[in-house]
């Protein structure tokens, strides 16, 4: 265990000074050019072994012989049990203090529906992903006045594409596909056909291809609600590049308060995929035809105030009677009532006001937050339980403005930057999930009993009541260690389930090479901020402490080797294959380096790149540590060159 210490501090120095050189021997490479081309093995070049981004557990840590424990107040927590007095001897896994954990259960079920949602988005952003993949762009969309309108609410006017990739739909709705009369529509025949490959066709769509919307379209799956919307399969007419809703279409959308899915299909007399979606929320037509919702917000409310983050430090407009508006007492009958935008976000300390007043509020979404007219939406908020909205009323439906135009595609631009929207979704919503995943597990741990128990052999130093130490800024308990060994780890995000109170560890000294058994004794709900034990920043290690009992030959500050049974602690990986980014290419989205082919001439080789670590590129694929590589750049440096082995492309003495 001690030489792995060695060898990791090795490693990590060595790809120090390999980076640090790196510019010497990419300038010799330069100077050099010439025929033929020098490569040099993988293994050689590699700058891999140590990064730690497999373990469980830090390899290593730290002795203290002097370890405190304080607990400081947790404003989401009431406190129910003090166990402790100012100068008691308490041992580890006595209790010291107890907390009311309804609240806890709470926000764990909210987290737990969090979580859920984020995982339903990823799936549904996936799909999207996968159908944006395999649609080909339009060379040109010519929409009329109205047309590139936000098709769905509250989004960019850019076109958006829909989660339903299936190639079947229900066809009860359909209209009879063996001889359209309406010239504005087509219908998809159910047979599959082979082609030259002998590979057979995706069966086609049921349902009418529409060239045009009306009132009277059918469509061919879903009931109008926002989780089960309308779809309408739609291809352009000849010589047109989108597809128009009609007037009365709009108009009974609004009066339907409807949604709709647009999928364009790949050919209107054979359609046998979805190019692209659209979606359509009866609220946006209800803005672009100049017909308003909600209800108009009175004069008198437009200089109250309208919170986008509501905490228990928010005002009810109607506390007092304000010019007409009667005062409000939390009643069903009378509630409170809060001006808000849309998007607010409601703070655990709101729904605690809540549930211990039983007060009844509702939330009035307003459509401005500087210049307010109208009331958008509003729910009740009761028990911490709320409502649905209430559905908000839309003025006269009747449309006069003229018809919508949908585009039947994206262009290649509008396509490439939906695909890195989505990718970039993507990412955003995995580090959400990730997040409240560990969020969980932190709760989790707290609804254990509610309990925090000694972590330290000591004496009680203070107790004080909440309020006092709010205001000093200090623990409610501090417990002082007496003498003993404490270890100071760390546990991965990955881990942080597998590891609790009372694991056995293994301590092996960097001094004496003697090793010890150590018992966890907490583990830090908060990552550390310093982080040394991995290259990768998206991974977090929590801080653990474990205690050994008895006497043994260490002293603080001392560094040791952790293991755990069933925890990976070694970080060595002696397959992985990193590579200075100075000797790997780009194109496009993909990379390539040069490596010594067959005749030892320079072939180009494309790979798969994963993660960078400290100025390397991990090579997943493509590259083997026998494969020898060349400096990607130079006049001579292309396809078929001679080669000449080396042992390295650092060569420090030019």
């Amino acid at each position: 265990m001690k030489s792995s210490k060695k060898k990791w501090i090795i490693a990590a120095t060595s790809v120090i000074l390999v980076m640090a050189l790196a510019s010497g021997g990419i300038f010799f490479a330069i100077k050099n050019s010439g025929d033929p081309v020098k490569v040099a093995p993988v293994s050689n070049m590699n700058n891999g072994g140590y990064w730690g981004d497999n373990s469980d557990i830090a390899p290593y840590g730290n002795v203290t012989t002097n370890l405190n424990q304080e607990i400081f107040d947790n404003e989401n927590l009431i406190i129910t049990d003090i166990y402790v007095q100012e100068g008691d001897t308490v041992k580890i896994g006595d209790p010291l203090i107890a907390y009311d954990t309804t609240l806890v259960s709470l926000e764990l079920e909210m987290k737990e529906m969090e979580i859920e949602g984020i995982g339903l988005n990823i799936q549904n952003i996936e799909a999207e992903l996968k159908q944006l993949r395999q649609t080909k762009p339009v060379a040109m969309v010519s929409p009329n006045a109205l047309a590139n309108m936000a098709l769905a609410a509250g989004t960019t006017p850019a076109p958006t594409t829909s989660t339903d990739t299936s190639s079947s739909a229900d066809s009860s709705s359909s209209a009879d596909s063996s001889s359209p009369t309406d010239p504005s529509t087509s219908t998809a025949p159910t047979s599959s056909v082979p082609d030259d490959s002998g590979v057979i066709d995706p069966p086609p769509l049921e349902g009418r291809v529409y060239t045009e919307i009306t009132a009277t379209s059918e469509a061919y799956k879903g009931n109008g609600t926002k989780e089960n919307p309308y779809r309408y399969y739609i291809y352009p007419a000849q010589g047109k590049t989108s597809v128009t809703l009609g007037q009365d279409y709009l108009a009974a959308a609004l009066e339907q308060r409807s949604y709709a899915v647009f999928d364009t299909v790949d050919d209107p007399a054979n359609p046998t995929a979805i190019i692209s979606s659209f979606e359509m929320d009866w609220n946006y037509i209800a803005t672009v035809t100049d017909r308003p919702v909600g209800k108009e917000l009175p004069e008198v409310l437009k200089d109250q105030p309208i919170y986008s983050y509501l905490d228990d430090a928010v005002l009810p407009y109607n506390m007092e009677e304000l010019a007409g508006i009667p005062a409000g007492d939390g009643t069903s009958e009378n509630p409170y009532r809060i001006l808000c935008t849309p998007d607010a976000k409601v703070d655990i300390t709101f729904l605690t006001a809540a549930l211990e007043s039983q007060y009844v509020y509702i939330l009035e979404a307003v459509d401005s937050t500087t210049s307010p007219a109208r009331i958008l939406s509003s729910w009740t908020v009761n028990d911490v339980a709320a409502e649905d909205p209430e559905s908000p009323p839309i003025d006269d439906p009747g449309i006069e403005s003229p018809g919508i135009d949908i585009p039947s595609g994206p262009t290649k631009e509008e396509l490439a930057s939906q695909i890195k929207e989505k990718e970039d979704a993507l990412k955003t919503l995995a580090l959400n999930k990730r997040t409240a995943e560990l969020e969980l597990k932190h709760l989790q741990k707290q609804m254990n009993d509610g309990v925090i128990k000694s972590t330290v052999d000591g004496t009680v130093k203070s107790v004080l009541d909440s309020e006092t130490a709010k205001l000093e800024g200090s623990p409610i308990i501090r417990v002082t260690g007496e003498e003993g060994f404490y270890i100071t780890g760390s546990v991965s995000e990955a881990a942080f389930g597998k590891i609790e109170e009372g694991m056995s560890i293994t301590v092996t000294s960097w001094n004496t090479g003697m090793s010890y058994d150590a018992v966890v004794t907490s583990i830090s709900s908060s990552p550390s901020s310093a982080n040394y034990y991995t290259s990768n920043p998206n991974i977090s290690y929590y801080p653990f402490t474990a205690v050994i009992k008895g006497d043994a030959e260490l002293s603080n500050g001392e560094g040791v080797d952790l293991s755990m049974e069933g925890m990976s602690s070694s970080s060595y990986n002696p397959d992985a294959i990193y590579l200075s980014q100075a000797f790997v290419r780009e194109e496009g989205t993909r990379y390539y380096v040069y490596k010594k082919g067959e005749d030892d001439r320079l072939t180009k080789q494309y790979v798969e790149v994963g993660k960078i670590a400290y100025g390397s590129l991990e090579i997943k694929s493509g590259l083997e540590m026998e494969d020898e590589i060349a400096f990607p750049y130079g006049r001579d440096v292309k396809e078929g060159a001679k080669t000449e082995s080396a042992d390295t492309l650092y060569d420090y003495g030019y």
